[in-house]
């Protein structure tokens, strides 16, 4: 059935990921950055460049014996929501987001995987679908099988709740927010999640995350400082690897 909200070209392509039915599988891996989607597809054992239209560059292969694709949805809670409600249109069913991270906790190092439990809301995007009380929520078939995946291949990873929000550059405003956050055990700061798992189960679809480290507020440690360039590429693969090994795992569980 169609989605009634999304727009189609006399082809049949949606507007922004500028794709139709046929083009995509029913796991789908979410990248931030097109290069990261560049880097996803050469892990798959085969793949095809779909297209690249604004911030959305899409690929669908093969990995294992099953189909997947990878599509980039850019930088932020907006164009992720717009990612998931067109790629939910033409066929898409489980979504992952593959993305990086801050941490609020000292001792995880830059490169370690983070597998998301769940959203802090700190965002506007996702009020269109439900009051900020409603918990953001990793699908939890998904979650399971990314620990599942992390743990087979030996990578560092940790659990927890991530808070997504809107501004990368939040400068000293919310220090005492921050504290907080830490104390109660919150693991990282991202700008998507939170709009991809609420949009996934606004439209009865499933989703989960995993994040590979990049900065550590505590240290003050950072990848865009040139700190730990090798240790976060490494755990950029690893979160890859964990991914599609959770997509064969749930495939081969009939999810």
């Amino acid at each position: 059935m169609a989605h009634p909200g999304v727009m189609r070209d006399s082809e049949g392509r949606v507007p922004h990921v500028y794709l139709k039915e046929g083009d995509v599988a029913e796991y789908v891996l979410l990248p931030g950055p097109p290069e990261r989607a560049r880097v996803t597809a050469s892990m798959f054992d085969s793949s095809k460049e779909l297209g690249f239209n604004r911030e959305y560059l899409s690929f669908t292969g093969e990995y294992q014996g099953v189909e997947v694709s990878v599509v980039s949805t850019g930088m932020g809670v907006f164009s992720a929501v717009v990612a998931v409600e067109e790629l939910a249109a033409i066929g898409a069913n489980t979504f992952i987001r593959i993305g990086s991270c801050a941490t609020y906790q000292e001792e995880i190092q830059l490169g370690d995987n983070i597998i998301a439990t769940g959203c802090i809301r700190d965002e506007g995007c996702t009020l269109e679908y439900a009051p900020l009380a409603f918990p953001a929520i990793a699908d939890l078939a998904v979650m399971t099988a990314l620990i599942d995946s992390a743990k087979e291949i030996g990578a560092t990873y940790h659990t927890g709740v991530v808070r997504t929000c809107e501004n990368f550059y939040l400068r000293d405003r919310s220090p005492a927010l921050n504290a907080q956050y830490a104390k109660l055990g919150a693991v990282a700061l991202d700008m998507e999640l939170s709009a991809i798992l609420m949009a996934s189960i606004d439209l009865g679809k499933r989703a989960g995350g995993i994040l590979t480290v990049g900065s550590n507020m505590v240290t003050t440690e950072n990848r865009y400082k040139g700190d730990r360039i090798d240790e976060f590429d490494m755990g950029e693969r690893n979160m890859i690897r964990i991914a599609l090994e959770t997509v064969r795992k749930l495939h081969s569980q009939g999810q």
